[in-house]
């Protein structure tokens, strides 16, 4: 039942409308990182413990658009890059308020990043939740060469800082 409440918290959180990104970030990047713990089972049903380290960079441009680079890796070098134009799908992050909100929805679960600044939106926190629903949890492999099945996912702490310029475009 728990795991149905946080899905449609989850989703509902899609439907909520975004915010006009404050002008004290404008030309600014927010870069988040934190780090995962993945007990995965691969297709021989064997099981295996990931580490992967995740970034989220998410730059304001001049007109108050938000353009995020997706980077994540893994210990033994594996990683993979993804680049969302505002509003372009699932990974993008949103203003709701005062804070910077994405969320991801992926086979049987999703994640929930949620950064939110000080009154001067000069500094800023960092959270991330995954939640579960029923049903299988797969992805595939970053070399994209298998199929895994997630079955539990645990987050280390999220780190948050504000800088200056587009990172995204480096």
């Amino acid at each position: 039942m728990r795991a149905i409440a946080a899905m449609t918290v989850l989703s509902l959180l899609f439907s909520m409308p975004a915010a006009a990104a404050p002008a004290q970030l404008y030309n600014k990047s927010v870069v988040i990182t934190w780090s995962e713990s993945v007990q995965e089972k691969n297709e021989a049903g064997q099981l295996l413990n990931t580490s992967l380290s995740r970034e989220r960079i998410a730059y304001v441009s001049s007109a108050g658009r938000v353009f995020v680079r997706s980077t994540q890796s893994t210990r033994r070098g594996a990683q993979k890059r993804n680049e969302l134009a505002p509003g372009s799908g699932t990974g993008t992050l949103a203003f709701q308020g005062n804070s910077l909100v994405g969320t991801a929805v992926f086979a049987g679960f999703a994640r929930r990043i949620t950064v939110t600044f000080d009154a001067g939106f000069s500094s800023c926190t960092a959270s991330v939740v995954y939640g579960k629903a029923g049903g299988p949890q797969k992805w595939t492999s970053l070399d994209g060469k298998q199929t895994l099945e997630v079955q539990s996912i645990s987050v280390g702490s999220a780190n948050c800082s504000i800088r200056e310029g587009n990172l995204v475009a480096n």
